[in-house]
């Protein structure tokens, strides 16, 4: 509890005032103001404060997270890239289960945004998920999401700016010729449940390497990079609408990706491809018109450059 001169003070401030000056506040900061007092908690509890919060933050906040799993002790953690070193202070241990429900064979972070962290919990029976927002301590338990069978899971989180609603995303991907096909699942956090969508995703498309995309799901759209079956050196990019729950193509800046390694993210707001070539070159594609494929512009090269694979991601201009 707060003194109470402290208490009476940011209790005489008009509301307004208030706002106005915590949302300047870092967000661990105001998790632990909560408990100053009832009519603090409520003010930093309004979604019009926790909207003016998450948008300065986002203009103002450079910040990378960073997570691993610690497989000796079955940890989680986090850790926010203030200073290029990384201190203990800074590292965030995930509310993963002490004593889980169910024997899990695996978990981890499916995705961060806005400040919201969507955690995956793997079991014998299915999968259970967490979102947590570490800024409030808050988290939500989601519904389990069974297994099927054979299938191969793909999981992705992201923001729906048009329901503003936050939704993670299921591939169920079934392989085994000649009836490869993709069912897509979609949990919303505003409806609390899990539903089957009628959009298809490609079956003759298969993921490419790693399935993350950094900075991907904030706008409203989630992307995979992904090959042609019958075709390998064929890539494209396939997005997922998540207001309208629709699936698109789009084409990469070069037609052939033989002898290239490809990584897709997002670098200031736009749509980027890395393409390192055998070679050691390495090509920046920004998409300057979201959708339109003409719109491919080289951003950067860069001569013996020697790295496996980089993501890349740019938090704001």
């Amino acid at each position: 509890m707060a003194p109470p001169q402290l208490q009476t003070t940011i209790e005489k401030l008009p509301d307004h005032l208030l706002s106005n000056i915590l949302v300047r506040v870092p967000a661990r900061t105001l998790a632990q103001m909560r408990s100053v007092s009832k009519p603090l908690n409520a003010l930093l509890s309004q979604p019009s404060f926790i909207k003016s919060h998450l948008h300065r933050s986002i203009e103002t906040n450079d910040e990378i997270l960073l997570g691993f799993n610690n497989f000796l002790s079955k940890e989680v953690t986090a850790h926010p890239s203030r200073s290029p070193h990384l201190e203990l202070p800074n590292f965030i241990k995930l509310p993963v289960y002490d004593d889980p429900p169910h024997e899990y064979l695996g978990h981890g972070l499916i995705g961060a945004v806005n400040g919201l962290i969507c955690l995956s919990y793997e079991t014998n029976d299915g999968y259970f998920f967490q979102i947590w927002n570490p800024s409030i301590s808050a988290l939500l338990e989601v519904p389990q999401l069974v297994r099927l069978g054979e299938f191969e899971n793909k999981l992705r989180f992201g923001f729906d700016p048009y329901n503003d609603d936050y939704k993670i995303i299921r591939l169920a991907i079934f392989v085994e010729e000649p009836d490869d096909y993709v069912l897509v699942e979609v949990f919303s956090m505003r409806k609390g449940c899990w539903e089957l969508i009628t959009e298809r995703f490609p079956a003759y498309l298969w993921i490419s390497g790693e399935d993350k995309v950094c900075g991907d799901g904030h706008d409203g759209r989630l992307h995979w990079l992904c090959h042609d079956a019958n075709e390998p050196k064929l890539e494209t990019i396939v997005a997922f609408d998540l207001g309208a729950e629709t699936i698109s193509e789009m084409c990469l800046p070069f037609v052939n990706s033989m002898n290239r390694r490809n990584v897709i993210g997002v670098l200031g707001g736009k749509l980027c491809l890395m393409s390192c070539l055998k070679d050691h070159e390495c090509e920046v594609w920004l998409m300057n018109e979201y959708g339109n494929a003409g719109s491919w512009a080289k951003h950067h090269v860069f001569s013996e450059f020697r790295a496996n694979s980089v993501r890349l991601w740019k938090t704001r201009d």
